[in-house]
């Protein structure tokens, strides 16, 4: 095998399979990423009707997304719950043992 052919197979991502199931995508993204309350109420009913909620806010939350909606929580809401957690933790495991924060 050729020496850069490795190389770049080396640093392919991984595909997300939750993604495909995602409510989100048959709605525009800007919704997602309106600051405005009527718009963030629109994008928070989307995400409290996705079979994938849980994954799009862990994947939010271990990434530190900055901005949008990500599996129903925005920014301050997603700060206040990675200051609420006492280390970096396995987001996906403490939201299989308790209810999603709204």
């Amino acid at each position: 095998m050729n020496y850069w052919r490795a190389r770049c197979v080396a640093h392919t991502m991984p595909a997300v399979f939750w993604q495909n199931q995602a409510r989100c995508r048959q709605y525009d993204p800007d919704l997602f990423f309106d600051p405005r309350g009527r718009a963030e109420r629109r994008a928070k009913a989307v995400c409290d009707r996705c079979p994938v909620r849980t994954e799009c806010l862990a994947l939010a939350l271990e990434s530190l997304a900055e901005f949008g909606e990500w599996g129903g929580p925005n920014t301050k809401e997603r700060h206040r719950l990675l200051l609420a957690a006492p280390a970096p933790s396995d987001w996906r495991r403490t939201f299989q043992s308790e209810a999603l924060p709204a």
